[in-house]
């Protein structure tokens, strides 16, 4: 465990010596963040509005907590449900400094790309799943505006929208990991913003399983809508030349594997092999949006020699399918995110689209 995660858990001498250090400096951040939102409460800052509903889907802390598996969950349902839904998203790990469609080529005005290294692995991703546009920007207002000019939606996902408060939203879907660190913001704890911060979300998913609610957090989550969700192993993809090819999860059971993961928890990943009865002989892990270097395939390929697969995400998968591989040798598990009653928590975030479908003329007509 790294240092800065053992001050996070406070395990350890030197791990309670840290946290005990950062304290102060988080009281600091913490202080910053709180004075940040009560700016846009009382409209120090403006914030802009879109013609469309804005669904926002982020969470309360660095790491993992499936946000963008479930912005993909609810952009898809809503599609479903007869919406023309885009997704907007930052581009983390991106260079492009200007709005773009992730996607081969798109007839709007709008540059489009889907390069990794342009707009980032989980758009990608992204693109390659859902069958609506997704835009990157790291001006969320102006991608959100060109979802809507361009591409006609009528519903905005914001993907890791909670802090990006410049844009007004709908409804505010906050993605929860509990566990230790939960109650203390960076650098001291895991948090991006105070638990108090959750009083702006209109509902919660529990991510991850059966929770551990720390004290603040368990008190927070008792005034609002909690559901429950979980990231599910779903299928395999494989590189081809026409796009990626599903084969069934059941493939990995007792077959020779190297492990593969760039992940905030690659532990988790590596759960997910063993439950399917993978023989992991080895695992590779490395950092969160992992940029994969010739010297990196050398390792990769050497480390597998003599093993029948290559298991690593579809975040990786795109990064990783330059390289050559065996045919099916390199496979990526598909995830997709299960919500509990899905259905309570589909509706609560319709009522807001139409409520907000509703009061756009009246707007229109007073700013006429």
């Amino acid at each position: 465990m790294r240092l800065i995660e053992r001050a996070w858990a406070r395990t350890g001498v030197d791990g309670r010596v840290l946290h005990a250090a950062l304290l102060p400096v988080s009281a600091v951040f913490a202080a910053g963040s709180r004075l940040r939102a009560l700016s846009y409460r009382f409209r120090l800052r403006r914030r802009r509005r879109l013609p469309a509903a804005v669904v926002s889907v982020g969470n309360l802390s660095v790491g993992g907590t499936g946000k963008t598996p479930t912005a993909l969950w609810l952009a898809q349902r809503l599609r479903a449900r007869g919406y023309r839904v885009a997704i907007v998203s930052r581009g983390y790990g991106g260079r492009a400094r200007e709005p773009t469609v992730a996607g081969r080529s798109s007839q709007a005005p709008t540059p489009a790309s889907l390069d990794a290294a342009v707009i980032g692995d989980e758009n990608v991703m992204l693109a390659r799943r859902f069958d609506g546009p997704v835009v990157v920007g790291r001006r969320r207002a102006e991608a959100g505006a060109i979802a809507c000019r361009e591409f006609g939606v009528e519903v905005v996902v914001l993907d890791d929208g909670f802090q990006h408060l410049a844009l007004r939203r709908d409804f505010d879907l906050v993605c929860v990991r509990p566990g230790v660190g939960d109650d203390c913001v960076l650098p001291a704890g895991r948090l991006r913003e105070p638990l108090s911060a959750l009083r702006r979300a209109d509902a919660v998913l529990l991510t991850g399983g059966a929770p551990r609610l720390v004290g603040g957090l368990e008190r927070r989550l008792a005034a609002l809508p909690v559901f429950r969700g979980e990231l599910r192993a779903t299928c395999l993809v494989t590189p081809e030349p026409a796009g990626w090819r599903e084969l069934p999860m059941g493939l990995v059971a007792s077959r020779r594997a190297l492990g593969v993961a760039g992940l905030a928890d690659p532990q988790s990943f590596r759960r997910t092999l063993q439950e399917w009865e993978a023989q992991l002989d080895d695992f590779l892990e490395f950092p969160d949006h992992h940029v994969y270097t010739l010297d990196d395939w050398k390792q990769i390929a050497n480390r597998s020699r003599g093993l029948e697969m290559v298991l690593t995400t579809e975040k990786d998968l795109v990064k990783l399918e330059r390289f050559p591989f065996a045919k099916d040798k390199l496979l990526a598990v598909r995830v997709s995110m299960h919500v509990e009653n899905e259905t309570a928590l589909l509706d609560a975030v319709i009522g807001a689209v139409e409520r907000q479908r509703a009061e756009r003329p009246a707007r229109e007509e007073a700013c006429s």
